[in-house]
């Protein structure tokens, strides 16, 4: 047995929108978020549902190989997602989202651990740094703002 220290860095965001927790839980979901995310594509979704399950699992093909995510848990009464992402003997991503109503929205919170699982993994957590996060953050905000824009302009 190897036993050796782990190597993670853990981020916290929060987004703003003026959409209630209702519109935007459902958005977070393997299949739906090809709607608001540029560029994302699940190469395959299992889910007895077609949607955001627990025990769904997905693929996605990155720079760094391909991704298997899988649903831990998925509450929309409590506007809770659960999801671990692996990309092999590279990183291990435990991601919690939370869509919670807020005066005049909701707040989308975000928490992302990222943990190395070999020396590929250790050299992206370096790269993994605030203006990363910052960036990453930007981003899901702007897209759900353009989503939700592109809504109303067609409604």
């Amino acid at each position: 047995m190897i036993v050796r220290p782990r190597q993670s860095k853990q981020y916290r965001g929060e987004i703003r929108s003026s959409q209630s927790a209702s519109e935007v839980f459902p958005l977070m979901c393997p299949v739906r978020e090809r709607e608001w995310v540029p560029g994302w594509d699940p190469l395959m979704v299992w889910s007895n549902s077609g949607r955001v399950e627990s025990d769904c699992v997905f693929t996605t093909q990155e720079p760094a190989g391909q991704a298997t995510w899988y649903v831990l848990n998925s509450d929309p009464d409590k506007g809770q997602l659960e999801l671990l992402k692996t990309l092999p003997e590279q990183l291990l991503t435990r991601i919690l989202i939370g869509v919670c109503p807020a005066p005049q929205g909701c707040v989308i919170q975000l928490n992302y651990l990222y943990t190395a699982i070999g020396p590929r993994g250790e050299k992206q957590l370096e790269r993994l740094d605030e203006g990363f996060w910052e960036e990453f953050v930007q981003r899901w905000d702007k897209a759900l703002t353009r989503y939700f824009d592109h809504q109303k302009r067609t409604a």
